[in-house]
């Protein structure tokens, strides 16, 4: 199969490569300063404290997204189930994008529109935390599951981007990344779902040795 790619001139291929590292520094550098904003930052640190509490309390992580959001789903997941920096117990947490096998048998009988709906029935309780990370805010399966999870008593966390405004109210924590960028929406949603992650890792391993 031909694609416009093949036979690109190597000298070309380097060049754009450069440019577009360029591009994401430059992006980077003003996205980091607009993250320090007073408003941002206590957004971000009381939607962590909410998920660090919940866990401290017994409560599953379920995270979901679609595309590359899915594929942070199931990294976040795997930091409280496997290991983050330190080795400690694993932590009850489901990516709801993981299964192929799930997601097309619910997608083909109900369709895409209820293909975390169906996970939040099975799997969330009071007391959770669903984590719901989209660039847009406006995937359909990812509003219905947040709404769904919300009525079962979970805590429910949106990130998204500058599109996403529109969720305010309509879940206990929004997290906005103040770009249209996708790639730099996403870099930055793994950013904060890492902080929690490390924050979760630490407290757990200063407790541990208090312990021991």
């Amino acid at each position: 199969m031909s694609h416009p790619i093949h036979g690109v001139d190597p000298q070309a291929a380097g060049a754009a490569v450069t440019r577009r590292y360029a591009d994401g520094l430059a992006s980077w550098s003003a996205l980091a300063a607009a993250l320090t904003d007073p408003a941002l930052t206590a957004a971000v640190d009381a939607a962590g404290a909410a998920f660090v509490e919940r866990v401290a309390a017994g409560g599953t992580v379920l995270v979901a997204g679609n595309g590359g959001s899915a594929a942070m789903a199931s990294h976040i997941a795997a930091e409280l189930v496997g290991k983050c920096v330190h080795d400690n117990p694993p932590l009850p947490a489901i990516s709801l994008a993981e299964s192929i096998s799930s997601l097309t048998a619910i997608g083909n009988d109900y369709g895409y529109d209820e293909v975390f709906n169906r996970g939040i029935l099975a799997h969330a309780r009071a007391g959770d935390v669903f984590l719901a990370m989209s660039t847009s805010g406006s995937s359909p399966n990812i509003v219905s599951a947040l709404a769904l999870a919300r009525e079962r008593g979970v805590l429910t966390i949106a990130m998204v981007g500058e599109g996403g405004r529109h969720l305010q109210g309509s879940v206990d924590h929004l997290l906005v990344v103040p770009s249209r960028e996708t790639p730099r929406i996403q870099e930055v949603h793994l950013l904060w779902g890492h902080s929690w992650c490390e924050a979760i890792d630490v407290l757990s391993r200063d407790a541990g040795d208090a312990g021991s």
